[in-house]
């Protein structure tokens, strides 16, 4: 039983670093953390879009967490990298 969404975007450089940080995050969505929860990550040109569905607020706050904390990760060392 879902009961909580949460929908977050982040925005990259160009299409080609936000295709490279969803290759790398997305090897997490099929992790053993995730039993109450369920996560998707699409991208549109330089956009992710997360998507995150809980049972529980604990869940919820833990996924955004994890994924949120990767997804800001990649977008900084973008950043670095196209300075």
């Amino acid at each position: 039983m879902i009961f909580m969404d949460v929908e977050k975007q982040f925005e990259f450089h160009d299409e080609e670093t936000a295709k490279a940080a969803y290759q790398a995050v997305s090897v997490e969505l099929n992790n053993e953390f995730q039993k109450r929860s369920k996560t998707t990550i699409n991208t549109n040109k330089n956009v992710i879009l997360l998507k995150i569905s809980a049972e529980d607020e604990s869940a919820m706050k833990a996924s955004e967490f994890t994924f949120t904390r990767l997804l800001e990760l990649c977008k900084e060392v973008s950043e670095v990298k196209n300075k």
